[in-house]
């Protein structure tokens, strides 16, 4: 174990699935704390851990998995998110207490930081906080922090995606914009800023280290949800939709430009005379976008309408991916695209699905 900023990171060791990070708690950038234990039943080793996401929780998979792995290893966690319409407030989620700021997740990023800095303010007061993790996006979420910070309690940074990247995808822009230019200044005093750092994959640590300057970078891969091993019926899901015995293509996840379901509705609405197909498109995301693939739906022939639905509930998304005949993992060439591998090759080749 190497130590850096007083927190200890694995040696020759980036690349995590879900059941070893249960097992090496140390990888996500925690410590050793010399306050009383929070969990006598699980030893001294147990802290307090606070997650903060502008995404929902538990939905959006990275977070749950590192929460489950949390406590797993017997630390107490809170998670501070957003709030989705139907959700409490404050609810415990399998022993993680989440409190939830009322907001949807449309771009509200400056509210967010606000409103998530004050929560996490008053929940370290009467939990005493021993690190706190931070996932971007935006990075400068991670400066919510900044009161824990200034009393030593250690600060984990961890980016989903490479900001930069990301702006020039979605936004159609040049390297050279004031905009990224503006994200590449946010990125690199975010990362200076945690004590530890961690990101998804070898390539977003490349191209955030060559920009940063910072070595000691992390790598915890995204992993199947552990139920994506065991298939379940799909009878009364198929009778539900009103689905007939043809086969079924279900994409689940977040709707946004370079997913590029245009190119998937095309392929199969020029092979619905060979092979007739249902297609499911659920998720949410991007609603110009989801417009947009709904008008091309809408102008496309097909075997059978494409079928839209709203983000589905956690524990119906295997049973949704087991109805799905193939995985489909559509992905336009851009430059986030370039440095993302995306967890649905994981879930799909976890759950034994051929893939497209």
């Amino acid at each position: 174990m190497e130590w850096s900023c007083g927190i200890p990171r694995p040696c020759n060791h980036e690349v995590e699935t879900t059941a070893r990070m249960g097992d090496r708690p140390h990888s996500l950038g925690l410590r050793r704390s010399g306050l009383p234990c929070s969990n006598p039943r699980r030893g001294c080793d147990a802290m307090r851990i606070c997650h903060v996401v502008y995404a929902y929780f538990p939905a959006d998979p990275r977070v749950r998995r590192e929460v489950e792995s949390l406590r797993g290893a017997g630390h107490e966690v809170d998670v501070i998110c957003l709030r989705d319409d139907g959700e409490l407030s404050r609810e415990t989620v399998r022993g993680v207490g989440v409190v939830r700021v009322p907001l949807l997740a449309r771009l509200q990023y400056v509210l967010f930081f606000l409103l998530s800095l004050v929560q996490l303010i008053r929940l370290h007061r009467h939990r005493a906080f021993q690190a706190v993790h931070v996932h971007s996006l935006p990075d400068f979420q991670v400066f919510c922090t900044l009161p824990l910070k200034l009393r030593s309690i250690p600060v984990v940074l961890d980016l989903h995606e490479a900001l930069p990247e990301m702006m020039v995808a979605r936004l159609r822009i040049g390297f050279r914009s004031l905009l990224v230019r503006l994200a590449r200044l946010a990125e690199r005093l975010s990362v200076r800023f945690a004590d530890q750092v961690i990101t998804v994959n070898e390539a977003v640590k490349g191209v955030v280290a060559e920009r940063t300057g910072r070595s000691d970078i992390v790598v915890v891969m995204n992993s199947p949800d552990a139920y994506a091993l065991r298939s379940g019926d799909t009878a009364p899901l198929r009778l539900r939709l009103g689905l007939d015995s043809d086969p079924t293509i279900v994409y689940v996840g977040g709707i946004n430009p370079e997913r590029d379901l245009e190119t998937l509705f095309r392929a199969i609405s020029s092979l619905r005379n060979r092979f007739p197909v249902h297609v499911i498109i659920a998720g949410y995301g991007d609603p110009e976008y989801l417009a947009a693939i709904r008008g091309v739906s809408s102008a496309l022939p097909f075997a059978h309408p494409v079928l839209f639905l709203p983000r589905i509930p956690q524990d119906e998304v295997q049973t949704y991916l087991d109805l799905s005949s193939i995985g489909v993992v559509s992905y336009e060439e851009n430059a986030l695209t370039q440095v993302a591998i995306p967890t649905k090759v994981f879930e799909y080749a976890a759950a034994g699905k051929p893939m497209a």
